[in-house]
């Protein structure tokens, strides 16, 4: 084999390496961005289901007073 002939050899043994290697940086790069994307829809889930727990909630209260201003105008238009 010739001088040149390695030397070629050699660097495209090195770009295949540098290939590979931003392959994977790339690959955790994507992993890394889609497990951020995960854990602020986890978040995201958790907050909705905090204002619906909260909405759930108010509209016990209000029902309750809607309840007791029925009740109250029914005793209103007994007497």
């Amino acid at each position: 084999m010739s001088m040149i002939t390695q030397l070629a050899n050699m660097y495209t043994n090195l770009g295949s390496g540098y290939t590979k290697l931003s392959g994977a940086a790339s690959g955790v790069d994507f992993m890394t961005g889609a497990q951020e994307i995960q854990a602020t829809m986890q978040k995201n889930q958790l907050d909705k289901m905090a204002l619906d727990a909260e909405n759930q909630r108010i509209n016990g209260i209000a029902d309750s007073a809607a309840q007791a201003g029925s009740a109250a105008a029914q005793v209103k238009i007994q007497y």
